[in-house]
């Protein structure tokens, strides 16, 4: 059986619809989507997410409604939130962020944070609510159950602070000697890291003043390979290797404990 298309509802959203009838209202968006794009007719089936973690499978109905086929509070499908969150902040290169959105997303990472730096490209545009409708794509088209939490945009200078107990934050950098490689750094973690952050600077690389500050406040400094990697390649580099890594990490816990 095919997979059915996916709609990313807001969770909140689901708090209006009555446990008798099972109706979610949609929006003009989502029914011109669904109407006059995915082009479904009254009865076929839409599986319906809310980015949390939650799945079920619903029908379209008239009136422009959806019904679900099971109560709100009893999803089809529900996924726990990961133990490790990963988390990938990047300095807003002149092109390519919605890419680096739409791939963070469809790897796995958890939480993006768009920067400003001293060496940003004054080029570069800040477009958050087109960055909400790249994030809700992705979701929807890598059939996930979490969406990555996008925060607002901030100056780098904010973002050097200590880690918090249990958590791991990495600068990328490159053209030093002695740096440890993202991916040995990963290897390395102990099961109690529940967070790891990656920062990734502008093509210019971070100024001097922003990396002492950095691991002043306890960042690791890390290599992303031998190449020099432009923002937004480094930027998918990383949060694959974080991604590849949880994934292994997960499956060494389960294997342990079976």
């Amino acid at each position: 059986m095919a997979e059915l298309r996916r709609l990313l509802v807001e969770s909140q959203r689901f708090d209006a619809i009555t446990a008798s009838d099972h109706l979610l209202s949609l929006n003009q968006d989502e029914v011109h989507y669904l109407r006059r794009v995915l082009r479904l007719r009254n009865g076929q089936a839409v599986a319906v997410v809310d980015g949390v973690g939650h799945f079920w499978e619903a029908h379209l109905q008239a009136g422009d409604f959806l019904k679900l086929d099971t109560s709100p509070s009893s999803p089809s499908l529900q996924q726990p939130r990961h133990r490790q969150q990963l988390g990938l902040a990047v300095v807003l290169p002149k092109r390519g962020f919605e890419e680096v959105l739409r791939m963070s997303c469809e790897l796995g990472v958890n939480l993006i944070q768009p920067l400003r730096s001293d060496r940003c490209t004054p080029q570069a545009e800040e477009r958050p609510l087109r960055w909400k409708v790249i994030l809700r794509e992705a979701v929807e088209q890598s059939e996930q159950l979490w969406q990555p939490e996008l925060l607002p945009i901030a100056e780098a200078s904010a973002l050097w602070k200590s880690p918090p107990v249990h958590a791991v934050f990495a600068l990328a950098t490159t053209r030093r000697q002695g740096l440890i490689d993202l991916q040995l750094l990963m290897e390395g973690l102990t099961p109690e890291i529940n967070q790891v952050t990656v920062a990734i600077g502008p093509e210019g690389g971070w100024s001097p003043l922003e990396e002492c500050a950095a691991e002043a406040a306890g960042w690791v400094p890390v290599a992303l390979g031998d190449s020099i990697l432009r923002t937004c390649t480094a930027a998918v580099a990383a949060a694959q290797t974080m991604v590849s890594s949880r994934r292994i990490s997960l499956s060494r816990d389960q294997s342990r404990s079976d």
